[in-house]
Formats: structure tokens, sequence, C-alpha cells
């Protein structure tokens, strides 16, 4: 089970509230129609994909009375949980023996940590457990019990409309009611899985999570307007004896309903993580099968211009875990080189790491036969006698490296 910590009557995880949020403006909307969003914080770099900020405050009753200090190995458990649900999308990894592997040996994954506190409008109001887990070690080891990554650029921004009902009363979960309602604020937990969401900033054109309420046109023109993939309406409804229950809805781009459920339990927040987490499956579901198949292919990288341009574009192509599991030079004659490649996932994706060699321009490629050739800009048009042999200098500053 997850650790939860006692705020106000209810329990919430100990996540940091401090979203990161930007304000994007969808201009010539129409009366009644989305006009503007908050989005989600930008993708994290890479370093920044393995950093997870906990929270490490005391449990507390609804009296303010201390229950439970934190415990600072469990947190780092927690950490470790948190960060493979984060990487991968999949919640079935965690019970899996390569999952509780990780998790068992969580401090061992671990560069450093540090204790910063929390602050909101300059003033601290609590303590913050900042991990950092060693980002190399994790995608070799990643590579060797083929567990698939889930890349950011992959994750679909969701649209999300909430509401929250109590004592008959019916509140819409835009970005100001939920900075008034720390007790029912959903957002730090899809934030920490690096899951991109949108809210609608005013609470017209409101989609309930009720069957058949909506027209599925008004779902296509609400994500257009808001640059969404999906459309994400909850509601969570808590009783006058502190039970609460959760019923949700999510839409795609062509209208339809595609997953619902309804749920119940004394945690309201515990509901709304079970059901991002139910969301990231579903996201990355099709990508993990997809990239289960390694492929394949040649590069052959035309122009070369110096052995140190070689030798950086090597440490490139095997540096891109996890999309290049393996990339080993098999030829090299004048400019130009070929390496052989062991790739994850689409052959998209491999196109896409070729374009990010510096200067480089694609001049063919081909899937049916898995060969790419890249040009890069360095001996431009110059006569074929006057092209280097790197060869010679490639073994020469390969030797020094040694």
């Amino acid at each position: 089970m997850r650790s939860f910590i006692q705020i106000t009557h209810s329990c919430m995880r100990q996540f940091v509230l401090g979203v990161g949020l930007t304000l994007c403006v969808t201009a010539h909307a129409e009366q009644g129609a989305l006009s503007n969003v908050v989005n989600s914080a930008a993708p994290l770099d890479e370093q920044a994909l393995f950093t997870l900020v906990e929270g490490f405050d005391p449990e507390v009753d609804a009296s303010g009375q201390v229950v439970k200090t934190p415990d600072l190995n469990q947190k780092i458990l927690q950490g470790m949980r948190d960060l493979l649900l984060r990487l991968t999308g999949d919640a079935s990894l965690l019970q899996s023996e390569e999952g509780r592997e990780f998790i068992r040996d969580a401090k061992s994954w671990l560069t450093r940590y540090a204790f910063e506190p929390r602050k909101e409008e300059g003033v601290t109001v609590g303590q913050n457990l900042r991990l950092e887990f060693d980002r190399q070690r994790l995608l070799k080891a990643f590579q060797g019990k083929n567990i698939i990554v889930w890349p950011q650029k992959e994750r679909p921004k969701t649209l999300v409309m909430g509401s929250f009902l109590q004592e008959g009363g019916i509140l819409k979960l835009t970005p100001e009611a939920l900075g008034y309602r720390p007790d029912i604020e959903f957002r730090p937990y899809p934030k920490l899985l690096a899951l991109p969401l949108a809210l609608p900033v005013k609470e017209s054109s409101w989609v309930y999570p009720l069957a058949d309420s909506v027209a599925p046109e008004q779902i296509q023109a609400l994500l257009k307007q808001s640059g969404s993939q999906y459309l994400l309406s909850f509601r969570l409804e808590k009783s006058l004896r502190g039970e609460n229950a959760l019923l949700w809805r999510l839409y795609d781009q062509s209208g339809q309903s595609v997953l619902s459920a309804s749920t119940n339990g004394p945690n309201g927040l515990a509901l709304t993580a079970a059901l991002f987490d139910r969301l990231m499956a579903f996201y990355s579901e099709s990508y993990r099968q997809s990239a289960s198949v390694l492929g394949a292919a040649v590069i052959g990288i035309n122009r070369l211009s110096s052995a140190e341009q070689l030798m950086e574009i090597e440490r490139y192509l095997q540096s891109q875990r996890p999309a290049v599991h393996q990339a080993t030079l098999v030829a090299l004659q004048g400019g130009r080189a070929e390496f052989e490649v062991v790739y994850q996932g689409r052959y998209q994706d491999l196109l896409n790491v070729c374009m990010g060699i510096e200067g480089a321009k694609l001049q063919s490629q081909s899937a049916l036969t898995a060969r790419i050739e890249v040009l890069l800009p360095g001996l431009m048009e110059r006569p074929a006698t006057q092209l280097i042999d790197l060869s010679k200098e490639y073994e020469a500053n390969t030797r020094e490296g040694l």
C-alpha cells in the first residue's frame, strides 16, 4: 500500500503541491466554447526524469497532533516505485520479480538525496525529500531485463474536467477552485508521473461523466481547442459519513467513450491516484507492445570531416538508450562510416535518433531494407581527391582513449 498523510479529516499522499503550471490561451474561441486552459509543466529533461521530490512531513490527525514520523528508508522505496511507474507507465511491473528487485535495492540506485524546505509564497510550510537516481545504470539494467521505457514524447495530453459533489453542491475543479481545496488537489500525482494534463480556466462547456450526456462533436471540438488527445471527465462525491465515490469516463479524439469506471473508498485522493494509474497503463500499452520487439538496421554517415566527429557520433548513438540497444562501427572508408544498430521500438523512432545527429540531413532511408543514409555538412562538395581517409586517424584516437 502507498503511504498517505492525514489532512483535515481525510488521508492523502504526501505529494508536493508545486504543480508548475503555465497558461496557454486559445484564441478566437466561439461563444460558450473552451477559451483557455492551464497546461501541466513542460516535459522533463533526461536527468530530471530520474529525479523525484517526495513530501517528508509527519502524519497528523484532525487536531494537528503528530501520529507518525516519516521513515527515510520507506520514502526511498516509495521513490523507486514512483520512478518505475513514471518511466514505464506499467503498474504491473511493481508486482513483478524484476520490479520488486529494483524496489528492494532502491538505495543502491541513488546517486544522492537531500532534504529541502517546501515553501508557499516564500513561507516554509513543510519539508521535501529530493531523490536523484542513476540514469545511466538504470537504463542499462532496464535493457538487460527488457523493461520498456515509455518516452515522454509518446505521452498524450489529457484535458481534465473534474467536479466535486458534497452536500448537494457541485464544484467544478478549475485551477482557481483547486487552489482553495488542497484536500481534493489531484494534480500533483499525475505531475509526479510526468503525465501531461490541461485544465479549463473557466467553467463553461463542462463535461460530466454520464453516459450519452454529450455529443461526440462537442468532445472533438474541446480536444481540438485545447490541443489534447483525450478528455477525462470525473466526479468525486463525498457523503456526510465521509465516504468517497468516484465516477469517471475517458473520451478519445473521435468523441467516443473508451474507458469508464466507478470506485468507492474512504480516501478521495487515493481514488483519483488509482484513476491516473489506470490512464498511464492504458496510454502506454500500445507503445510497450510495439517496443517489445528489437530490430536491426544499418546507418550510413556521409561527409565526415574528422575522427573526432566520428567518435562523437558513435558516443551519441550509444547513449540513445532505450531506443538504441547497440551501435557498432562496421565500416570506415574515406569520409563515410557505417554503423550496425540494434534498436527498440518503431523504425520511425530510429529515424528520429538519426536526425538528432548535429547538422545531419536525411539522404535516403528504407524501412524495407532497414538502411538509413545520413548526410553531414562537413566536407560539402569537395573533390574526391581531397577526401581524407579517417580510418587511421580514428584508430589512433581510439587507442589514445584506451
